[in-house]
């Protein structure tokens, strides 16, 4: 591959990161169709909430239930610290043919019953029913306690409902209307993680053409292309990384991950060796070159793990090709004097 070539390469979009747009997007489709095939043909038929007033009825039934009027908010279990966290359980009495039951309900759920609920302000209740579907679960008992002392507030001891008497006034069990009768919980978390994984896709698409961008405005503001060119078909010195790494007579490229970062040894202020580390572990090494500008800062040979003969190698040419003044390593002083330098500008 010739010099024109690998500046032209390095100017197109990473095919791994057209790969992975392509298999995320496959993925969320394909999820989301998988999650509607689903519901489609594996949703039971629906039984009558109702029934029995639901005394007996066993847990984990799909059933639909008419809403006739509903009381104000029961009781709300969860993350209590953050009420309108949608993972909520918000619990409502409803009514039907006289009889009551227990609704988990969701916000759109909660929005769309709203003029069901009696209030000074809102007297005049719809003449219409408004159907719900949801899985029966089993009632806490914690839950029954708040329910009892909702209901029994403000009335005399002798018209009190009795916690011996909480299922024939209120049923067996509850309507989760939150619940889906079909678990799709897998493809929900491959959904996410497509989703996920397609936002960092994008952000390091985003900096990937924001380092590209600067070299291609650092290669024409010093009109460096074409000598760049020429030192790569006839000046290379040193090939490095399976030849994504190259050292010419007055430039270093790197090509690694298709992005390219290049500087002309000339043009360096400060270049240092930058180790990341997590838990006292060095995860990932760098150099980070700091151009005269003072305002270019390049992130180049970046690999993972700790620094390789090679890598030093590497390091120790380049040094050997930048001027005297140049500030090598990391130090307190040479950080200082670097930034001394940018004011001076």
């Amino acid at each position: 591959m010739n010099g024109e070539q690998i500046l032209k390469k390095s100017k197109k979009t990473s095919k791994f990161i057209i790969l992975g747009y392509v298999i995320c997007i496959i993925l969320i489709v394909g999820c989301a169709f998988w999650i509607t095939y689903k519901e489609e043909n594996e949703t039971p038929e629906p039984i009558d909430f109702t029934t029995d007033g639901t005394i007996g009825m066993e847990i984990g039934e799909y059933a639909y239930f008419d809403v006739e009027e509903l009381s104000t908010e029961v009781a709300i279990y969860g993350d209590l610290e953050n009420e309108h966290n949608s993972e909520n359980d918000r619990y409502y009495i409803a009514f039907n043919q006289g009889y009551m039951y227990i609704l988990d309900l969701d916000f759109e759920t909660i929005e769309q019953l709203k003029s069901y609920i009696y209030s000074e302000e809102n007297t005049n209740l719809p003449t219409e029913s408004t159907r719900v579907y949801g899985v029966t679960e089993s009632i806490p008992d914690e839950l029954k306690t708040i329910i009892l002392e909702y209901c029994n507030e403000g009335l005399e001891e002798d018209m009190q409902i009795k916690a011996q008497d909480f299922e024939r006034y209120f049923g067996s069990v509850l309507l989760n209307v939150r619940k889906n009768p079909v678990d799709t919980s897998l493809q929900s978390a491959l959904m996410v993680i497509a989703m996920f994984s397609m936002i960092i896709l994008v952000i390091s698409h985003i900096l990937i053409a924001v380092e590209k961008n600067r070299v291609k405005k650092y290669l024409k503001k010093n009109e460096y292309e074409e000598d760049l060119i020429y030192q790569l078909d006839n000046l290379v010195e040193g090939k490095y990384y399976k030849d994504k790494i190259i050292l010419t007579k007055d430039f270093f490229v790197d090509v690694k991950y298709d992005s390219l970062r290049v500087f002309k040894y000339s043009d360096v202020k400060w270049i240092h060796i930058h180790n990341l580390k997590s838990y006292g572990v060095t995860t990932a090494s760098s150099l980070m070159v700091y151009l005269r500008d003072g305002k270019t800062k390049l992130n180049c040979l970046r690999v993972n793990g700790r620094m390789t003969e090679e890598f030093i190698d590497i390091f120790n040419k380049i040094c050997e090709k930048l001027p005297a003044d140049v500030l090598k390593g990391y130090t307190r002083e040479n950080a200082k004097e670097f930034k001394q330098y940018k004011k001076e500008l």
